[in-house]
């Protein structure tokens, strides 16, 4: 039986490993150096090792339990301190040739992508195992597939997953918010609020009326926004109009998960929609240089206006 104390401990270390994964993406945002990259890398694989970790204990139980995620997590953590040293010598390896340590455009594009990947599969492990951890799930994925796919559903949708990452959606952006498109800024400050709002997480009617209700009025004024902001500037630069309209279908999918989880019991479809808002979200503040030249291009068209453009043109 899980008392208050327990759940307040397992709070604190979930808190921490928020902010950890937050400064990682915060680096991560920054990092233009191979070294850098692989300590970015080294501290997200190195909380993945901690959580399944956790995972193998369950799946075993007991000593030999204990001792074989004790092997998983050094194993995972040893491994991973390799990523440091590649980096090092990469770094040294291009001083030597161009005088400088700075990776590639593409380069970055895929160190991006595995950050975006490390951060949402260590949020989905610490869900799984924090669930596990506080008696919420029990161990075992069930005898068939529908079994295991609706306890995966339900570690992402818990509040060891939900509220995590919420909290991580608020920090990165206290960080890194001077860094991103200004014209973005009330779709990011959005997102965190719409993934509280997420009825499947708690028990209890009053939280699920509420949630729904938010999350529909949130999604509504996320709506409102994109149309007031399509009607100042026309159209939107590609890598703005690629979030936006990343974000309107993880919004459209959260939508159907509601009427799914509402009528059939079902929170796959729901728990799908989480991820792909983790996504949207971590893609737009973990590669804020993609933008480029896309916020000045926006704010000059919204000053300028529609109806200045057409009177131009005559």
């Amino acid at each position: 039986m899980t008392t208050v104390a327990d759940l307040v401990i397992l709070a604190g270390f979930a808190t921490g490993m928020t902010l950890i994964s937050s400064v990682s993406v915060k680096w991560a945002a920054f990092t233009d150096t191979a070294l850098r990259a692989g300590v970015v890398e080294f501290l997200l694989l190195m909380m993945a090792g901690m959580f399944v970790g956790v995972l193998v204990y369950f799946a075993l139980g007991g000593t030999s339990g204990v001792v074989a995620g004790l092997w998983v997590a050094t194993a995972t953590m040893s491994a991973s301190v390799l990523l440091v040293f590649i980096g090092f010598f990469r770094d040294l390896r291009a001083r030597g040739t161009t005088g400088g340590g700075s990776i590639s455009r593409a380069h970055r594009e895929g160190f991006v992508a595995l950050v975006v990947t490390l951060v949402v599969l260590n949020e989905f492990l610490m869900g799984w195992s924090f669930s596990l951890l506080s008696g919420q799930l029990a161990p075992g994925l069930g005898p068939r597939i529908g079994d295991a796919l609706h306890v995966l559903a339900l570690a992402i949708t818990s509040p060891w997953f939900v509220f995590p990452m919420a909290l991580e959606m608020v920090v990165t952006l206290r960080w890194l918010r001077s860094s991103l498109p200004r014209v973005l800024g009330p779709f990011l400050f959005l997102q965190p609020a719409i993934m509280i709002c997420s009825p499947p997480t708690l028990p209890g009617v009053v939280w699920v009326v509420t949630t729904a209700v938010g999350a529909s009025g949130l999604m509504a004024l996320a709506v409102t926004f994109f149309l007031v902001d399509l009607l100042r500037v026309e159209s939107f630069p590609r890598a703005i109009a690629e979030y936006l309209a990343g974000l309107l279908a993880s919004l459209g999918l959260m939508a159907a998960g509601l009427f799914f989880w509402i009528e059939l019991a079902n929170p796959g479809v729901f728990a799908l929609s989480v991820l792909g808002q983790m996504v949207v979200f971590l893609y737009a503040v973990t590669d804020p240089k993609r933008f480029g030249s896309s916020a000045r291009a926006v704010a000059n068209s919204a000053d300028r206006g529609p109806l200045t453009e057409s009177t131009d043109r005559a």
